[in-house]
């Protein structure tokens, strides 16, 4: 009864928030352009163990902390764009959504810059804008523009990289009839994601390229990122804390743990390669991704899948298969951590979870129905298998479940628009 009284409510507001746009648009004349769009979704989980979730940065999901979930694909935007002056226009948007302080919904600026058209085919631009990461970055959040009800989890988990302040440029041009896209562009993110066992306080230093080729309904892209992170909290206080005291001892293996578990400016490399059709009935996607960091510390992953459908009509259903699979090779040396005193089982739980495998498979089938060209009803079924001593990048999860081998069946509907 109180989820059909919240959607009612959302419908409500959503039809209102229309009419205001329209009118303030016409309001603020041809200068500003006013537009946004919206997800208003449901999940439910046959596991009641761990919380299933959408991305890396939201600490509860569907499952143990919601049996059935509101919150775990709902996402709302306005988006305004303004021409300040022929060539250059700023566009500002704004997004609530499920973040990384459990259920906190505090809308945030995803976009904020300026651009400038140095002519018809280069742009550069500065500001707040979307980190392209991955073939579906500056859509990502705009569920009317994807197939799925939401972008396959066992890629898109692999950073919580979503936008970055900085500066970029492209340029696009034909090459045949072949269009190709190229882009550059350098900055920075500042991020916490709050988590059972505490909040972890990121610093991102990004430096990104990529380039795609659209070719008769075919889309290629290639692209890569150059990250320094830097990450603290607390508990990595105490640990930092207590592996200085080890080294200060000469306690054996010491110094070489201290240099492989490195969480200060650290070097990750991350590869992106994807393909997507789509043309006539068939629609048709796959990506890879790989992120590789050159520490201990945290978990080198590479995640791919392949996704099809096919258009009947204003239907449209589809299949994926997924795989999140684990790359670190992770073997530090044995370490006696009792001189640390209090401090030594911090030493031992960081040292042993940097070992632990995350890895998992999906298979995925759906319908989306297009009930407008701006509104479109979406019902997904996910199967989830995880193996035994893997949290597998759910959440919130009992010891049960991190050593058992679980298949969980996740049921999710969605309902996507623009206006």
């Amino acid at each position: 009864m109180k989820q059909r009284l919240l959607v009612s409510l959302l419908l409500l507001s959503l039809a209102e928030i229309g009419q205001s746009a329209q009118a303030a648009e016409k309001e603020l004349g041809d200068n500003v352009r006013l537009s946004g769009f919206g997800t208003l979704g449901v999940s439910q989980s046959n596991n009641h163990e761990a919380d299933y979730r959408a991305n890396i940065e939201q600490s509860i999901g569907v499952g143990r902390t919601h049996p059935r979930d509101s919150g775990l694909d709902s996402v709302l935007a306005v988006q305004a764009d303004i021409d300040i002056m022929p060539k250059l226009t700023g566009t500002v948007q704004a997004v609530t959504r499920r973040m990384s302080r459990y259920e906190a919904t505090r809308p945030y600026l995803e976009w904020a810059n300026v651009k400038y058209d140095v002519d018809e085919q280069t742009y550069v631009r500065a500001g707040r804008f979307v980190s392209p990461t991955f073939m579906i970055s500056e859509s990502r959040m705009i569920g009317l523009s994807q197939l799925t009800v939401r972008p396959v989890a066992e890629v898109y988990l692999l950073s919580p990289i979503t936008y970055m302040n900085g500066i970029d440029g492209g340029r696009k041009f034909l090459f045949g009839d072949t269009l190709v896209k190229a882009r550059a562009g350098f900055g920075n993110l500042n991020q916490s994601i709050t988590q059972i066992n505490g909040t972890l306080n990121f610093k991102f230093s990004i430096k990104s390229f990529d380039v795609s080729a659209e070719h008769e309904g075919s889309t290629f892209r290639v692209g890569y990122q150059k990250i320094k992170m830097n990450v603290t909290s607390p508990g990595i206080e105490l640990y930092d804390q207590a592996m200085n005291t080890l080294v200060a001892g000469n306690v054996t293996n010491a110094a070489r743990v201290q240099d492989l578990m490195q969480h200060d400016n650290v070097p990750i490399d991350f590869y992106v390669l994807g393909y997507a059709y789509d043309k006539g009935p068939w629609v048709v996607q796959a990506e890879y991704a790989y992120r590789k960091f050159s520490t201990d510390f945290v978990q080198s992953l590479a995640g791919a899948y392949v996704l099809g459908g096919y258009r009947i009509g204003k239907w449209t259903p589809y299949v994926a298969a997924s795989r999140l699979m684990h790359k670190s090779e992770v073997n530090l040396p044995s370490l006696d951590a009792s001189s640390a005193g209090g401090l030594s089982a911090v030493v031992d739980a960081v040292n042993a979870g940097s070992a632990l495998k995350i890895h998992r498979h999906a298979t995925s089938l759906g319908v989306r129905y297009d009930l407008k060209d701006n509104v479109a009803l979406k019902l997904q079924y996910d199967r989830v298998v995880k193996p035994a001593d893997s949290h597998a990048e759910f959440v919130n999860d009992t010891t049960d479940f991190f050593s058992s081998k679980r298949k969980i069946n996740i049921l999710s509907a969605a309902l996507d628009f623009t206006f």
